[in-house]
Order: C-alpha cells, then sequence, then structure tokens
C-alpha cells in the first residue's frame, strides 16, 4: 500500500520494477521502445514527505521528474514555463491559490493534463475538482500500480487528443487552403470571378452601411488573343501577368483586384467622386506607360478601361454594375477606335 498522508512513506512492495518490465505507450524507462524518452512529470504538493515519496515513486516506475511545486502560483509558473507533459497536483495546497484553482489557471497558460491527489471524498470538492477536467483522480492513501495506472490512462488520453485536434487543424488548413484556391486566378493570383464577387459584395453592403461611394473598373487587356497567336500562349500568359502587376500598383492594397474572364480584369475602390475615378484611370495610364518603357515586351500592353461611380444607396446589384462598367469599357474603345 502506498501511503502518501502526511508523514507516512511508500510502501515499496508493490509497482517495483515496472519501469523495466512494461513496454506501455507512456515512453517509461530506457528500455520502452516505443517512446524516444519517458513522459515528464510535475509534481505539485505541499507535504514535503508526500512529494518525496511522490517523486521515488515516480522514479522507480520510470519517469522523469520535470520539477516540484508547494503552491498553486508556483505550480501555474512552472507548468507555463516547464510544460510537463503531466501534472500530479494534490487538490488541497495551503496558500491563496488550491489545487483547483491552480488547474483554471494552467488550462488558460498551458495545455497540460492533470491528475488530482485527494484525501478528500465530500462530493463538493470532488464536484469542483470536475468542472477543471482532469484527467484522472487518485484517493489517498493508494498503491503504487495505482499510480502508474492512472498515469498512463492520462497520458495516453491526452496524446490521443492532441493528435485529434493537430488532424482536425491540418484538416482545416486544408480546407481554407482548398477554399482560397476556389475563389484565386492561378495565373495571376488575382480574386477569379466567385473570388470577386464574394469580396464585392462584402464590400457594397459595407458601402451602404457606411455610407460611402464606390468606384468598379472594368478592364480589358487588348491584343490578347494576338500575342497568343504570333508569339505564342506563354507570351499571353506573361502579358495577362503583366496586367496583374501594374493594377497592383495602381490600386491600393484594400481595393480588390479580380481577373474575371479570358482577358477581363476589375477592380473595386473606395472613392468620394467621379474625380477619383478619373484619377484612378489617369494613373493605370502612367504606371502602364512607365511599365512598357521599363520592360520592353515584344508587345506593348494596352488596357481599355470602363468605370462607374456607385453611388450609395443603390439599388442595382453587383451585375447590373458590372454591366454598367463594361458599357463604358466598350464605349472608350469606340472613342479610341474613331480617334485612330
Amino acid at each position: 500500500m502506498i501511503n502518501v498522508e502526511p508523514r507516512s512513506r511508500f510502501d515499496r512492495s508493490t509497482g517495483q520494477g515496472s519501469s523495466s518490465d512494461d513496454d506501455g505507450s507512456t515512453g517509461r524507462g530506457a528500455g520502452a521502445g516505443t517512446e524516444p524518452h519517458p513522459a515528464s512529470i510535475l509534481i505539485v504538493e505541499d507535504e514535503g514527505i508526500v512529494a518525496q515519496d511522490l517523486m521515488e515513486a515516480l522514479t522507480r516506475l520510470g519517469y522523469r521528474i520535470s520539477g516540484v511545486a508547494s503552491e498553486g502560483a508556483q505550480a501555474v509558473a512552472m507548468a507555463t514555463q516547464l510544460q510537463p507533459e503531466l501534472v500530479v497536483m494534490d487538490v488541497s495546497l495551503r496558500g491563496e491559490i488550491d489545487g483547483i484553482q491552480a488547474a483554471r489557471l494552467m488550462h488558460e497558460h498551458a495545455h497540460v493534463p492533470i491528475i488530482f491527489l485527494t484525501g478528500h471524498r465530500d462530493s463538493e470538492t470532488l464536484q469542483r475538482a470536475v468542472l477543471t477536467g482532469p484527467l484522472g483522480y487518485l484517493i489517498k492513501p493508494f498503491q503504487e500500480d495505482e499510480l502508474r495506472c492512472a498515469i498512463e490512462v492520462a497520458i495516453h488520453k491526452h496524446r490521443s487528443e492532441q493528435q485529434v485536434r493537430e488532424r482536425e487543424e491540418e484538416l482545416r488548413r486544408s480546407a481554407e487552403l482548398l477554399q482560397n484556391l476556389s475563389l484565386i486566378d492561378e495565373l495571376t493570383q488575382l480574386r477569379n470571378r466567385r473570388g470577386f464577387f464574394e469580396l464585392a459584395q462584402q464590400a457594397l453592403k459595407v458601402a451602404q452601411r457606411e455610407h460611402y461611394a464606390m468606384g468598379l473598373f472594368f478592364m480589358d487587356l487588348n491584343g490578347l488573343k494576338r500575342i497568343n497567336d504570333t508569339l505564342g500562349h506563354q507570351a499571353g500568359d506573361q502579358a495577362l501577368r503583366d496586367t496583374a502587376e501594374v493594377l497592383r500598383d495602381t490600386f491600393r492594397s484594400s481595393d480588390i483586384l479580380a481577373r474575371i474572364g479570358g482577358d477581363e480584369f476589375v477592380a473595386m475602390a473606395h472613392v468620394h467622386s467621379t474625380q477619383d475615378l478619373h484619377a484612378l484611370a489617369s494613373r493605370l495610364r502612367d504606371h502602364l506607360q512607365i511599365f512598357n518603357q521599363a520592360h520592353r515586351r515584344p508587345y506593348p500592353l494596352n488596357i481599355s478601361v470602363g468605370m462607374t461611380l456607385v453611388d450609395i444607396p443603390t439599388e442595382e446589384d453587383l451585375e447590373s454594375l458590372l454591366a454598367r462598367a463594361d458599357a463604358a469599357m466598350y464605349e472608350e474603345k469606340r472613342a479610341v477606335s474613331s480617334r485612330a
């Protein structure tokens, strides 16, 4: 019988030698085989002789002692700093913070499993302890093999829960990546049509609520078919990437940019007036000129632009607004053709 009541010693007649013979999943001892190192355990016990007995028993069982704390606040600090694989903690600690309060604080600062030691059998104490989500209880006095079994179960359960959380996080990241990929144009890394509509509809709702205007731009990369036919599709792809680069340089990072078709690009920007629209269009023309002079592609990058001011409030849906900007772009194309 292992007696951990104050001023008692462990009876070593039970549980001795288990660390060298067992091949459990908790990594006890050098010969465990299934784990690279023994599990580390933080002892929290305010009775010195009991803490010493626990240290000796856990060492015999093949576990590694990461530290010993005698007060609740000290235990929380050590658990946060040392990150042990398990905390074996007395429920009744002297001082302002008892074991149950310390367990709550540990869960806030360090995700570590806890086994409670208690000499209390009253339902109120046990109920308070249950609310902290411990992975085991040991009622004093207990035997060494009970201690070993409780630790094995707690560590196995904790590691299993960790693996589940890691798999769930991996699945969440994969789902997020797939979601992002479904909204991004692979070639230009701008939003695709679906991604544009998702963000632009949200932006329109915010604009309606905050009462500010939006500018909508519809843009065509002119001559893409000719570039593909004469220089090849690699050159055409480069022209599309170049267009995306110019648009990123022209618009703010908070604006919404997208490639919604083969040679079609759109942008939604926060503006105040029609003058802001024309200023952005002028900025785009300047950036096109700078790009063409700097890069000397075998083709001149040329973009037609149509734009419309979205007055708030508006009854038009996004499709109608895009159609209006698209019509403005074709008006510009006709005007350019008539001047040529």
